[in-house]
């Protein structure tokens, strides 16, 4: 018999099977079943995940994290720091940093992505929310903020506030209906860069960001 007929056969049987579509997942019935946990919980969930997945986390607030994040820039010997619109819109902030670095201001896709691949030493980002259940910064990409930031410099920064930590994905899009629209890129942030080979041998900063720093700015 030819892998033709026998093709042939196989779907001829499944076209004339009585199938009748599986019923969707009710997934607002499903999370509703969760545990909910207050604000103080879901962040120290946060900052365990993200420390188990070899991310870096500082704990600070809104008035001392110039000087906390300036001591981590100055530490890690980072000279030229990457930042984009909504950064820069944060003048006390880059005028501490400017004394310890210098910041490289990206404004576009694509206009300065040779520097950041041969100039830059970090690429610093404002985070959208955080996730605790998977211990994922939300980074909610676009001209303010574009992608190649947290990409392509070898250590990724990111400011997070933890009033915005959210118990799981699905909370963070029902609450604010995502549905309704979305940008071109949400990225997902849970560790440095990983990669794991056929003998399942984890190795982290094989592409993309080595270094992972996440900056908790804790203001209750």
């Amino acid at each position: 018999m030819s892998q033709t007929t026998a093709r042939d056969k196989i779907l001829g049987r499944l076209r004339a099977a009585d199938c009748k579509p599986l019923p969707l997942p009710d997934a607002t019935d499903f999370y509703a079943q969760r545990r909910h946990e207050d604000l103080a919980t879901r962040v120290e969930r946060l900052a365990l995940n993200l420390s188990n997945a070899m991310a870096e986390v500082h704990r600070t607030t809104s008035s001392e994290l110039p000087a906390a994040l300036s001591r981590v820039i100055r530490d890690k010997s980072l000279s030229t720091v990457a930042v984009g619109r909504d950064v820069l819109a944060r003048q006390a902030l880059c005028d501490q940093l400017q004394n310890v670095c210098a910041l490289m201001p990206v404004t576009t896709a694509h206009a300065e992505t040779a520097a950041l691949f041969d100039r830059v030493d970090a690429g610093l980002t404002l985070s959208y929310a955080a996730i605790a259940e998977t211990g994922s910064v939300v980074l909610w990409c676009d001209s303010q903020s574009p992608r190649l930031l947290s990409l392509v410099p070898p250590v990724h920064i990111v400011l997070v506030d933890v009033r915005r930590t959210f118990d799981t994905l699905f909370a963070l899009m029902h609450q604010e209906n995502w549905g309704s629209g979305l940008p071109t890129n949400v990225v997902m942030v849970s560790s440095p860069s990983k990669t794991a080979d056929i003998q399942q041998t984890l190795a982290y900063g094989a592409h993309g960001p080595k270094q992972l720093i996440v900056m908790l700015v804790e203001d209750h």
